[in-house]
């Protein structure tokens, strides 16, 4: 479909891109974040480029070249510097998407959808962090460029790019066939021949991957599986040990089982991040149809694979925690989506020239919507929870101790403040999700000769016995380690002692200096790990002193703020209920008691929402039921029989084996309804025969 005097408008080339560079570079560099961000990743990659060090598989050699190169320059601190290469990463990116529409529409067409790009919530948020998303959004934008272009030299560069990206990130893989169905009129033109030559440019590209075993040779620091070892190389470039999944918590789930919500998510990213440009989208697609077929199927195939084919490959389930991981996936079918949305603008203006002023207002009020959408959790400018948490975690130790961690961002930020900042050499860091590992152990054997080694990730309680015995300078644990019960654990600011001193006392978690400056209005779910935490040590603090001997007013107050700091906590009003009961005040323990049980209720909800595990949805039951039982007995001390019996079944519905459950009600109906009094008490002697005041009150209620 030709439009020979379509989109003629008298204003300089250059306008549009400068008017993109005017917007958004300021943008970008002021919602920097200042120090190491709270992201997945984001402390391991920063420690592995800045000691040049093979990050975890398969490597990311390109971005640990370049991010340690770009690191040189004299700008800030470590951590700004590779938040800045982020940023210049994906501002390149929306650039060269700019070009890459220009040349195949036109430059005022092609601006508002790289607007949309550049104000994408995603694009911003991997833009600011030191990952290699950003840059991998660069190689795609840039093949689809190169595989546009016409003639042999356009076939070299776009496989070169493509096998390069991949020395990034391997899933630019799934921008091959799109890039293929560009340079097919190439490659039929140039047969075989030329097909191989271009095989050989992207093993160019690809053999950057030969850094990991170079580099793993001298033992840095980060040497994540040693691929020094040729059997391990391979493993780590096929990420081996993630048995070819995004991630293992796909695993639990069957094939495909997951495929329907996690489409519902994508679209709700494409209207957050593209809204009524999706519109100009739908129109771009049909009209290309009649334009450029061959256009449209490199952009579909682009669409398909790294979107719809690969969410259903990844078979994640659609909490907050996966889809935080899936999130930045989404980049590369949303550099379809805007190609489509600029060809939609362009052909309509094309058929319908005197639409150009409502159409021109339609792309700026879905410029507008977008920015409106992520404007504020876009902004990372105060955002210093990431490093706080570290210092105040390192804070919580003496000199010499060891401190286990499990989670990626509190154990990650743990390693940059030590790798790259030098901050507490003398305390050993112990990755428990890595400690049965034997290349991590030979490591840790290299660079911390007197940390002795146990499997901390499934060895039992033995393990733990053994390791805390055989490293003398005081174990500690994070609050998100998975610790044994059978663990004794005395929480010290924002860790736990573990096999502490007998008579030893809790560390007061008020001196943790960082919390004024967090930040619990959360932009995404690292940020809000981490203020859980915090939660999570106020509460483990204010529980240890209610097993002490009780609650005191300051140890109130810290429930309170774990509260606000972590919403869905309900242990936190669970122990304050405990407080006011052991006061007397049953009408302010209800209310508490109740609290916790509907935040039980809650995330139950929820996990079935986000299709938790059987045995997590188990967990929240049982607690539920235990709340509901704590609510029941303070109606019951308020006199509200009704709301207690309510409270004592549904605490059953949610647990049946819940004995004191079936013995409250047996006590509630006394000398009400003898029948129902013997009926609850034999079930609670069932359900727990050795419930001695059950058995005595059942052999009363048979004497008379």
């Amino acid at each position: 479909m030709q439009y020979p005097a379509a989109n003629k408008i008298s204003l300089p080339a250059w306008l549009p891109p400068a008017l993109l560079a005017l917007a958004l570079v300021p943008l970008y560099l002021y919602c920097l974040p200042p120090v190491l961000p709270p992201y997945r990743d984001a402390g391991e990659m920063a420690g592995a480029a800045w000691t040049l060090g093979v990050a975890h598989q398969p490597g990311y050699p390109l971005y640990i070249i370049s991010a340690k190169l770009f690191s040189l320059l004299p700008l800030g601190n470590p951590a700004w510097r590779f938040n800045l290469f982020s940023a210049l990463a994906g501002l390149a990116g929306v650039l060269v998407f700019w070009r890459a529409a220009a040349a195949q529409f036109s430059g005022w067409t092609a601006l508002p959808a790289a607007l949309l790009l550049g104000l994408n919530f995603t694009l911003r948020t991997v833009s600011s962090v030191p990952e290699m998303y950003a840059l991998n959004f660069l190689f795609a934008a840039s093949v689809l460029l190169t595989a546009s272009l016409p003639g042999r030299s356009a076939v070299f560069l776009s496989a070169f790019l493509l096998g390069l990206g991949m020395a990034n990130r391997m899933d630019l893989l799934l921008a091959a066939p799109a890039v293929l169905i560009l340079l097919w009129p190439a490659l039929r033109a140039g047969g075989w021949p030329l097909f191989f030559k271009a095989v050989g440019f992207a093993l160019l590209g690809f053999s950057l991957y030969l850094f990991l075993p170079l580099r793993s040779a001298g033992w840095p620091l980060f040497d994540w599986s040693h691929p020094a070892d040729p059997a391990t190389f391979l493993a780590v470039i096929t990420r081996k040990s993630y048995g070819s999944t995004l991630d293992l918590i796909s695993l639990n789930y069957a094939r495909g089982e997951l495929f329907l919500p996690s489409l519902k998510y994508y679209a709700a990213h494409l209207w957050q991040n593209f809204s009524l440009a999706l519109a100009l989208a739908a129109a771009g697609l049909w009209l290309e149809w009649r334009s450029d077929r061959r256009r449209l199927a490199a952009l579909g195939a682009l669409f398909l694979f790294s979107g719809p084919l690969f969410l259903y490959m990844a078979n994640m389930p659609p909490n907050p925690h996966a889809l935080a991981i899936v999130e930045p996936y989404y980049l590369l079918p949303d550099l379809a989506v805007a190609f489509w949305a600029a060809a939609g603008l362009f052909h309509l203006l094309a058929l319908f020239p005197r639409a150009l002023p409502p159409l021109a207002l339609a792309a700026a009020a879905a410029v507008g919507l977008v920015w409106h959408n992520g404007a504020y959790a876009s902004d990372r400018r105060w955002l210093f929870a990431a490093e706080d948490y570290a210092a105040d975690a390192l804070r919580s130790v003496p000199p010499g101790a060891t401190l286990v961690a499990k989670k990626d961002v509190q154990l990650f930020s743990l390693w940059y403040l030590q790798s790259v900042k030098g901050l507490r050499p003398d305390v050993s860091v112990v990755a428990q999700g890595l400690s049965g590992a034997p290349w991590y152990r030979a490591l840790q054997g290299r660079h911390q000769p007197g940390l002795k080694l146990y499997n901390l990730n499934g060895g039992g309680a033995d393990q733990w016995r053994a390791f805390a015995a055989d490293n003398p300078g005081g174990v500690y644990a994070t609050m998100d380690a998975e610790l044994p019960r059978e663990v004794p654990a005395r929480p010290r600011g924002l860790v736990s002692e573990l096999y502490p001193a007998r008579g030893a006392a809790s560390a007061p978690t008020w001196e943790l200096y960082a919390l004024p400056r967090l930040d619990w209005r959360y932009r995404d779910f690292f940020d809000r790990d981490l203020g859980t935490s915090y939660a999570q040590a106020l509460l483990a603090g204010a529980a240890r002193r209610s097993a002490d001997g009780g609650l005191d007013p300051a140890s109130l107050r810290q429930l309170r703020l774990a509260s606000v700091l972590d919403a869905d906590l309900p242990d936190a009003p669970l122990y304050e209920g405990f407080y006011y009961s052991s006061k007397g005040d049953w009408r302010a323990a209800g209310g508490c008691f109740r609290a916790s049980a509907e935040t039980y209720e809650r995330l139950l909800l929820l996990g079935a929402k986000y299709y938790a595990l059987p045995q997590l949805r188990r967990g929240l039951e049982n607690a539920s039921a235990y709340a509901w039982l704590n609510y029941g007995v303070a109606a019951e001390k308020t006199g509200d029989r009704r709301a207690a019996e309510e409270a004592y079944t549904l605490a059953l519905r949610r647990n049946p084996g819940l004995a004191d459950a079936h013995y409250n009600l047996a006590i509630l109906y006394w000398n009400r309804d003898w029948d129902r009094v013997r009926r609850e008490l034999t079930e609670t002697l069932r359900v727990n025969p050795a419930h001695q005041q059950a058995r005595r009150y059942l052999a009363q209620l048979g004497a008379r």
